[in-house]
């Protein structure tokens, strides 16, 4: 089958939409589809055993200013003739210009929405999904929708409300991200235990937080060391905050880190700790961290109360606060016999519902069915 991916963030940009895609891409790859990822214009794409198109950035917004006709898109896809075209998060002006071009077009065409903002707030969405006429004009001609999560499917539906919504959730790869290997960092850092936090440093996945309450569990649970890994315009803010709080030593920030590194910052990780204030559709560092057999801290927001079982694969947090996190983490911390049998409960949650080899058929199942129905 070919299949069009399109996307608006892919390697080298971070974030769950671009390693989403990548690795749906690698996998549909592998298993004979041909698969071409049209995404903007940037440098250091690199080389991928698929094809890769770049556009221009002005090609995607011109798109979604005229009527469906002729323009690069247009001529894109006839040069394609995917058989499916999936494009990837709905609020952004690549995959909403592609998804209007495509149904136009006559193309089976697949939304997966990787969004769950606000989703709490039921009549202010509604009533957001009945004024986002461009939003609502693109999606209503995608033959199927598929959401992350409930929350996604939730906040989909405001937008879509004729548009049959499937829930299938990012895949996490279960070898590569594994308790068995090698722990490098750990043996580097030391100390009595390692708190772990993966994603990108901004407000709203509570990291702040997450820094401050290393005073109190450092306090109760001894050399305890909290590794950030990632970066984000909140980094100089945080290493001034740990530095205040005198958590140099204690607080270790990594920086971006690279691909083939991160599976043992988890494996050398006692717990991961997902500190999110909202935005989570789904909480693709959890599956990584259930799969490397780690409990996980959890805010219960979006997708994440979804994903993390509280009490069974970790704990969703009673507050979002350094205090409420403490708490977790100190409660974790004192319970070796409770993360063990946490983490191992993780990793049989991720390869029995998670792992690519059980979501992938699924994806599979959804192009086979729009296609059938064209």
């Amino acid at each position: 089958m070919r299949v069009a991916l399109v996307t608006e963030w892919f390697p080298p940009d971070v974030g769950g939409v671009a390693s989403h895609v990548r690795d749906l891409a690698l996998r549909l790859s592998e298993r004979g589809h041909e698969v071409c990822v049209v995404t903007r214009r940037r440098e250091g794409r690199g080389e991928w055993p698929f094809d890769l198109v770049e556009l221009e950035y002005s090609c995607f917004l011109k798109a979604l200013c005229r009527p469906p006709g002729n323009g690069p898109l247009s001529s894109l896809l006839r040069e394609l003739d995917p058989d499916v075209v999936h494009v990837h998060h709905a609020f952004a002006p690549i995959p909403l210009a592609f998804a209007l071009i495509s149904s136009a077009r006559g193309y089976p065409t697949v939304l997966t929405n990787h969004s769950a903002y606000l989703y709490d707030y039921e009549i202010f969405l509604k009533a957001l999904g009945y004024v986002a006429a461009p939003v609502r004009r693109a999606l209503s001609g995608v033959d199927r929708i598929i959401a992350v999560s409930r929350a996604a499917a939730k906040f989909i539906e405001s937008f879509a409300p004729s548009v049959p919504v499937v829930v299938i959730p990012c895949g996490v790869d279960t070898k590569r991200f594994s308790p068995e290997g090698p722990r490098r960092l750990r043996s580097a850092l030391g100390g009595d235990a390692i708190v772990l936090y993966v994603g990108r440093l901004v407000y709203r996945k509570g990291v702040h937080y997450l820094v401050d309450s290393m005073e109190e569990v450092r306090r109760e649970c001894g050399d305890v060391r909290l590794v950030v890994a990632g970066d984000g315009p909140m980094a100089g803010h945080l290493r001034e905050r740990a530095r205040e709080l005198g958590l140099s030593g204690a607080v270790v920030f990594l920086g971006r880190v690279g691909e083939e590194e991160l599976p043992d910052v988890y494996r050398s990780a006692d717990l991961l700790v997902m500190p999110s204030l909202y935005g989570e559709s789904l909480g693709i560092v959890a599956l990584e961290g259930m799969s490397s057999q780690l409990p996980v801290g959890a805010s219960p927001v979006g997708g994440l109360r979804e994903v993390v079982a509280d009490g069974v694969t970790g704990l969703l947090l009673r507050g979002l606060s350094p205090s409420a996190i403490a708490s977790a983490v100190t409660k974790l911390l004192s319970r070796p016999d409770l993360m063990d049998r946490m983490g191992r409960e993780g990793r049989r949650v991720a390869e029995e519902r998670y792992s690519w080899e059980v979501v992938l058929p699924k994806v599979e199942r959804i192009y086979e069915e729009v296609v059938s129905e064209r």
